[in-house]
């Protein structure tokens, strides 16, 4: 069995997902200057060039009980985009948002996946810690806050 899963997000874990939420929001607001994407929302209402059955919220699992949850992009058959990812205060730094992250690319074919990428603002130290010891260590693009809507900068990494 595994320590960590991923399930694609339903209405029935929507209490729990928004506790976490409501968790990781003064961090957003705190580091980039705005709240982060809610779980099981309509996409398109905050990034409207997404196409909308393209974009997953999974929640992350450890054993039975959700610890956090992450929003992805099918970018194409062989790229993802990481639009969102926390895991709860309670269960940081213990080894599950690394197994989260094996969790995801496994749910891609590997042969397949050519490149994963993700946007960390660089005031996120806890983020880009994170980020770039996971593999995500080539900066592809930098962003100016007022392009992002965020009071950092932020860095494209794959």
């Amino acid at each position: 069995m595994n320590l960590i899963t991923l399930k694609k997000s339903i209405e029935s874990e929507k209490i729990f997902l928004n506790k976490i939420f409501d968790e990781a929001k003064s961090y957003f607001n705190q580091v980039e200057g705005r709240e982060p994407l809610p779980p099981l929302i309509n996409i398109n209402g905050v990034i409207p060039d997404l196409p909308q059955e393209a974009c997953h919220c999974l929640s992350v699992y450890y054993l039975t009980k959700i610890i956090g949850y992450l929003w992805v992009f099918d970018d194409s058959p062989s790229s993802f985009y990481v639009l969102h990812f926390y895991i709860s205060e309670g269960y940081r730094n213990l080894g599950f948002a690394s197994l989260a992250v094996d969790e995801l690319e496994k749910s891609y074919d590997i042969c397949q996946l050519k490149t994963a990428e993700l946007v960390v603002s660089a005031s996120n130290y806890l983020g880009m810690r994170f980020w770039t010891s996971n593999g995500f260590n080539k900066i592809l693009y930098v962003y100016e806050p007022s392009q992002i809507g965020s009071s950092s900068i932020e860095l494209e990494l794959s």
